[in-house]
């Protein structure tokens, strides 16, 4: 039997990293027999659609993996060649999946992919083998109404989703995945037959004493997060952390060596959430001779901890700001609790980002700062006691958060994203007036995956959000995306042009230089430029129109 997963090549990036999805589901594959499995990773230069159509030719079972919802314009096309050229061969039986965020919120983009046999929400390592045990009996089709995390299309015209307790419940909540987690990974090999893309998957920020590249790895060692904010949409599938052994990190890592490997990043959602397994997961990167970073949340990282992980390797930590406004991170749900405890957590806020930026920074730890543009804010009472409103923050808010990050941080990273409303998340799954629908282009809807995709939005009259190749200062945005309605070309414009002109002053007063995280076709066609002070330069707004 063979397994063709494909991977989708991302369009516009500000950051490196591996689609981990593709070695995970094929180690775990292989561990249940699954021998011929190929993986087709489309960001690899030596690879085409053209090569892809010609694997697919005599193979059982194709899907896409690891796909995030921004991705949807190029898994629309490439799902439905695949699907041609099948039927060329009188093939077009075999399942075509699709897997990953991309999933999410997925109706209105099955209902115009009928080529498409299913979609596959949550994790994948254990219902990936199901779904293979199934296409190996030939009983796929028949078994699909009880493969957990399916959801698919019906020969009736609903669309059905496949949870652990019943095939089809519309009172299933939409930002939970519907497959269970997957609690014990120690057995699979994450870098399970992967092919090394330098461009890809090395990060700048992890070089040898002289300057030189290192090979990079990606490693999660934890699944879960015990936190639920509302923009995004992985901390909202469980709360329950579970970690990865010491004896397969320590494993892994050895086989990692052998392949030339010699920095690791830790794709993890809190890093330090449990304090003595960070530290021993730390000691087991030193021994084993790796460079590495990973990322965390400023409420549950100290001093410390800090010295700790930099005298076992660490060189780079991150963890996302979002914003210093409490009325901000009030509206977002950046802490749990109570309402009266997650308006003393919200104003306690930016004397704890001021003391962990004084503490990286102490401790040898590059900083990076990094925001959230276009959010909105709540409005509180007299007393401050409640939340009686919500309304969209103002380029003055994101202007205020960010002199604040220049001047009292000092960080050596700055990079922004505009809020997207990635489906599977509160922030766009949340039907009626809610804290995001003064923000949100749908205003009271929620936001779909088929919001993501052309021919979605115009098959369905969706409301389109002003397209500007300026919109891509900001991390990883490409051109189809529901943006918040409180952010406009101007004001994304001046925002960055505020943050270079704080960076250029801070340089001439002889302070630290801070690093913009920019998209690299925006430096390659000189519309962003830095000179040898680290000083930033920006062409007019009209120049970024139409790239």
């Amino acid at each position: 039997m063979k397994i063709v997963l494909i991977g989708e090549f991302i369009k516009h990036r500000s950051f490196n990293g591996a689609n981990k999805a593709l070695p995970v589901l094929a180690s775990s594959l292989f561990n249940a027999g699954f021998s011929q499995v190929l993986q087709l990773d489309l960001e690899r230069p030596d690879l085409t659609i053209d090569d892809v159509l010609n694997e697919v030719k005599n193979a059982d079972l194709i899907i896409f993996a690891g796909c995030l919802t921004t991705q949807w314009a190029e898994i629309d096309d490439h799902s439905r060649k695949i699907f041609r050229e099948l039927q060329k061969y009188q093939r077009e039986t075999v399942p075509i999946l699709v897997g990953g965020y991309a999933t999410k919120s997925v109706e209105d983009i099955a209902r115009i992919t009928p080529w498409i046999t299913a979609f596959c929400d949550g994790e994948g390592e254990e219902s990936i083998i199901e779904i293979a045990h199934a296409v190996a009996r030939g009983t796929f089709y028949e078994d699909m109404k009880n493969l957990p995390g399916l959801c698919f299309m019906n020969q009736d015209g609903k669309f059905y989703r496949v949870t652990p307790n019943s095939f089809y419940n519309t009172s299933i909540v939409f930002h939970r995945a519907i497959t269970t987690r997957v609690n014990k990974f120690d057995d699979i090999d994450q870098n399970f037959g992967l092919i090394h893309i330098p461009q890809v998957h090395d990060m700048d920020i992890f070089k040898s004493l002289a300057g030189r590249q290192l090979k990079t790895a990606q490693i999660f060692t934890q699944r879960g997060c015990p936190w639920g904010c509302h923009f995004c949409n992985k901390s909202n599938e469980s709360n329950h952390v579970v970690r990865l052994s010491a004896e397969s990190l320590r494993r892994q890592l050895r086989q990692l060596k052998q392949h030339g490997y010699e920095a690791v990043y830790l794709d993890v959602d809190t890093f330090t959430v449990h304090d003595q397994d960070a530290k021993r997961e730390a000691e087991i990167l030193k021994e084993e001779g790796f460079a590495w970073g990973s990322n965390t949340r400023i409420d549950k990282i100290n001093y410390d901890q800090m010295r700790y992980l930099v005298e076992n390797n660490c060189v780079y930590m991150f963890f996302g700001v979002e914003h210093t406004l409490p009325e901000v991170s009030l509206a977002s749900h950046k802490f749990n609790g109570s309402i009266a405890s997650q308006i003393k957590q919200a104003f306690d806020y930016q004397t704890k980002v001021i003391r962990v930026f004084e503490d990286m920074n102490k401790a040898g730890l590059p900083s990076s700062y990094f925001l959230i543009l276009g959010l909105p804010k709540a409005k509180l009472n007299a007393s401050k006691t409640d939340i009686i409103d919500y309304e969209p923050t103002t380029l003055a808010d994101d202007m205020e958060a960010i002199r604040f990050g220049i001047e009292n941080c000092h960080p050596d990273f700055l990079n922004f994203n505009v809020l997207r409303f990635m489906p599977g998340s509160v922030a766009a799954d949340t039907i009626g007036n809610c804290n995001y629908s003064c923000v949100r282009p749908s205003k009271k809807q929620p936001i779909t995956a088929g919001y993501f995709l052309p021919r979605t939005v115009q098959h369905y009259g969706y409301p389109l959000s002003q397209e500007h190749g300026v919109y891509r200062l900001c991390e990883s945005v490409s051109r189809y995306q529901p943006i918040s309605t409180a952010l406009n070309p101007q004001r994304v414009y001046d925002t960055i042009y505020y943050a270079m002109q704080l960076i250029n002053n801070k340089i001439d007063a002889g302070g630290k230089a801070t690093k913009l995280f920019i998209d690299r076709d925006l430096l390659a066609l000189g519309l962003v430029s830095q000179d040898e002070q680290g000083k930033y330069a920006i062409a007019p707004l009209e120049y970024f129109a139409n790239i």
